[in-house]
């Protein structure tokens, strides 16, 4: 059965932005139990479970089942007009709640007023890093767990990807605890504007941060990482002397249920990712893969140019098998020793091939005339690596 888009259940993001909305409503007209509740109305209309749900918890901090929620709510409604019949005056959805669930259906035994702009506060305190403004881990956890509930139910992809700062106790042994701040700060900043609406990212602790990608394949999350890992890695802050402090991040992407059927499973091999990525350097970001290599590989069926550079031989032209950003794996009718170093011309780009250089790690023989070589490309001759990525990346995309 196709769900209609109006049946979709809500996001963790669409969870949030209601509880923002309904505590706008609730704020508004405080003193007029009516007003409150036109303005209630449309967010009833949209999702009403969920809707009456968070509205009783922000009233009387009492959490229900959405089912008794909407039962409660509409008798709360019925005892507003009652209560304004009787006193003859305008009465607050908070007084009536109190009312209502402390002698009518008791629930409260002992209850307290506060004032919702000071309600907010403490619940945003609660669920938001105060140093990042983004999510608290808790806060995320809950959202996380019922992401992966939802993803489950209908059969979504949901991806997740563990950002690390590198050398983050570097910079606050050789700058102090308030640089170290502002870096946090500047990377949560980062994050807040360049995920999408519907991802939740927190400040997962120290110096790490998750972010989670609803509805998103694991190559669609890398595309949206990507970016996201490109403008922490161009990050430069000054420090007491103006100097520049160069902030760079690893970072480890997986999916569900691709990768693991469970939040936990998720977690781990995210992380396992990131270890990954760190092990290769700095500011890397990699895709788990339960293979062991380090770098994706994708299929490559294209001719590639080979100059050899250390004598003088032809130029001869192979077959691609596989590419990967690390180096090439190609068909060859020469067995060019280990360590033999290759110019090669890769057809990666419309106006004119990529050129680089690569040495040979591996030849197997599959017959007289029939090789197959793996090369590595040599970093330092990488000039154009980005490109080599970049095209990985939207081939896995597509």
């Amino acid at each position: 059965m196709i769900m209609s888009p109006f049946n979709q259940p809500p996001t963790s993001s669409d969870l949030q932005q209601l509880q923002q909305d309904i505590l706008s409503s609730l704020s508004s007209d405080p003193g007029d139990s009516k007003a409150q509740c036109q303005r209630l109305q449309p967010l009833l209309n949209g999702k009403r479970n969920e809707a009456c749900k968070i509205i009783l918890y922000n009233l009387v901090q009492l959490n229900f089942t959405p089912e008794n929620a909407c039962e409660h709510w509409d008798s709360i409604v019925q005892h507003a007009q009652n209560l304004q019949t009787v006193l003859q005056r305008n009465v607050g959805l908070a007084t009536v709640a109190c009312d209502y669930f402390s002698t009518i259906n008791p629930c409260l035994d002992n209850p307290k007023l506060i004032e919702f702009a000071r309600l907010e506060e403490t619940l945003r305190s609660a669920h938001h890093d105060f140093l990042t403004g983004l999510l608290s881990r808790g806060a995320f956890q809950n959202f996380f767990e019922q992401e992966i509930s939802r993803a489950s139910r209908h059969g979504h992809n949901t991806t997740l990807v563990f950002f690390d700062l590198d050398n983050f106790k570097e910079i606050n042994d050789n700058y102090g605890h308030l640089i170290g701040d502002e870096v946090l700060k500047q990377v949560g900043r980062i994050i807040l504007e360049s995920k999408r609406n519907e991802d939740m990212a927190c400040r997962f602790g120290g110096d790490e941060f998750l972010i989670l990608l609803p509805e998103t394949n694991k190559f669609m999350a890398l595309r949206v990482s990507s970016k996201i890992h490109g403008q922490i890695n161009s990050l430069v802050l000054l420090d007491h002397n103006a100097q520049p402090i160069q902030i760079t991040c690893s970072g480890g992407v997986a999916s569900f249920p691709l990768d693991s059927n469970t939040d936990k499973g998720l977690m781990d091999c995210a992380d396992r990712a990131l270890y990954q990525a760190k092990s290769r350097g700095t500011h890397q970001l990699i895709l788990y893969s339960e293979e062991k290599r380090i770098f994706t590989r994708i299929d490559f069926e294209e001719n590639i140019r080979i100059r050899p550079l250390q004598k003088q031989e032809n130029i001869s032209y192979s077959k691609a098998k596989n590419i990967s950003e690390g180096g090439l794996l190609i068909s060859s009718d020469t067995p060019y020793s280990i360590g033999t170093r290759l110019e090669l011309q890769i057809p990666l780009q419309e106006t004119s091939p990529l050129t680089v250089t690569g040495s040979v790690v591996r030849v197997e023989q599959f017959g007289p005339q029939n090789f197959d070589l793996g090369l590595c490309f040599l970093l330092s001759d990488v000039t154009f690596s980005n490109a080599i990525a970049d095209y990985i990346l939207q081939q896995l995309a597509r």
